[in-house]
């Protein structure tokens, strides 16, 4: 919580024909990190096709927030599903490079964006 009473990082969790969207806003830090984690793992376990993070509304992203993305990319990798993060603000993107995490993980400037990639990727093409 932040002093005014209002919530540090919001996670809401939407099912579109592609995949599950998880996306956050506000700080991703340790003291949330483990909120999006717990949402994220509870959406994998209902087997979606694809999964999408979409930190497009994040304030600050901590080396716990990018712990949570690798941790993501691995399970997804290991369980041949594929996986986007939507990031467009300087405090994921600039994260994301010096980690040199964005080589690793599929980016994307919005979650259409990633949904079409995810549409392209089916070798029915749709």
């Amino acid at each position: 919580m932040t002093d005014d009473g209002t919530p540090a990082l919001t996670v809401r969790v939407r099912t579109v024909p592609e995949a599950v969207v998880v996306a956050a806003a506000g700080d991703l830090d340790l003291a949330t990190a483990p909120v999006l984690r717990a949402r994220a793992w509870a959406a994998l376990d209902g087997r979606p096709g694809a999964l999408i993070v979409d930190l497009g509304a994040i304030t600050f992203c901590g080396s716990a927030g990018l712990q949570v993305i690798a941790e993501l990319a691995g399970e997804t990798t290991a369980a041949d599903l594929p996986f986007a993060v939507v990031a467009t603000g300087r405090p994921v993107l600039r994260s994301l490079q010096v980690t040199r995490m964005d080589t690793t993980v599929a980016l994307h400037p919005t979650v259409d964006g990633a949904r079409a990639w995810l549409r392209r990727r089916r070798p029915d093409g749709g």
